[in-house]
């Protein structure tokens, strides 16, 4: 049962994640920001699309493998949403999106958090 919470808990930041990153792809175009995202506009839907996979096979694996694939999907993007906070920061230090980019950030430091504190006796 308690597997079961670390997955919801785990998805529901998933989500959160894609909403956070649209919001700042929302912000970044009503800013006239488009050049601070690693990703254009013709990326966005993929991109997307990966998270949800990141959704849904958060509730399928099991175990080790859930926990492996959070940790290391999690912890490659956050490394590029740092890059685009850097890139955000340094051209438009003021605009409302970098909060967003922040946010996401934090949401994949949780995802890692959570894939990490996962019990001992269901990693296997």
């Amino acid at each position: 049962m308690e597997e079961l919470s670390y997955k919801i808990r785990i998805s529901v930041l998933w989500v959160l994640h894609m909403l956070a990153f649209f919001a700042y792809r929302t912000f970044a175009v009503s800013d006239g920001a488009t050049e601070v995202s690693m990703l254009k506009n013709n990326d966005l839907a993929p991109y997307l699309l990966g998270m949800m996979v990141f959704t849904i096979l958060t509730l399928i694996l099991k175990g080790r493998n859930n926990r492996l694939m959070n940790i290391i999907g999690s912890s490659i993007i956050g490394v590029t949403q740092v890059i685009m906070l850097v890139d955000g920061m340094i051209g438009y230090p003021t605009a409302s999106f970098n909060w967003m980019t922040g946010a996401t950030i934090v949401i994949l430091a949780l995802i890692v958090w959570f894939a990490f504190r996962w019990p001992k006796q269901q990693r296997t």
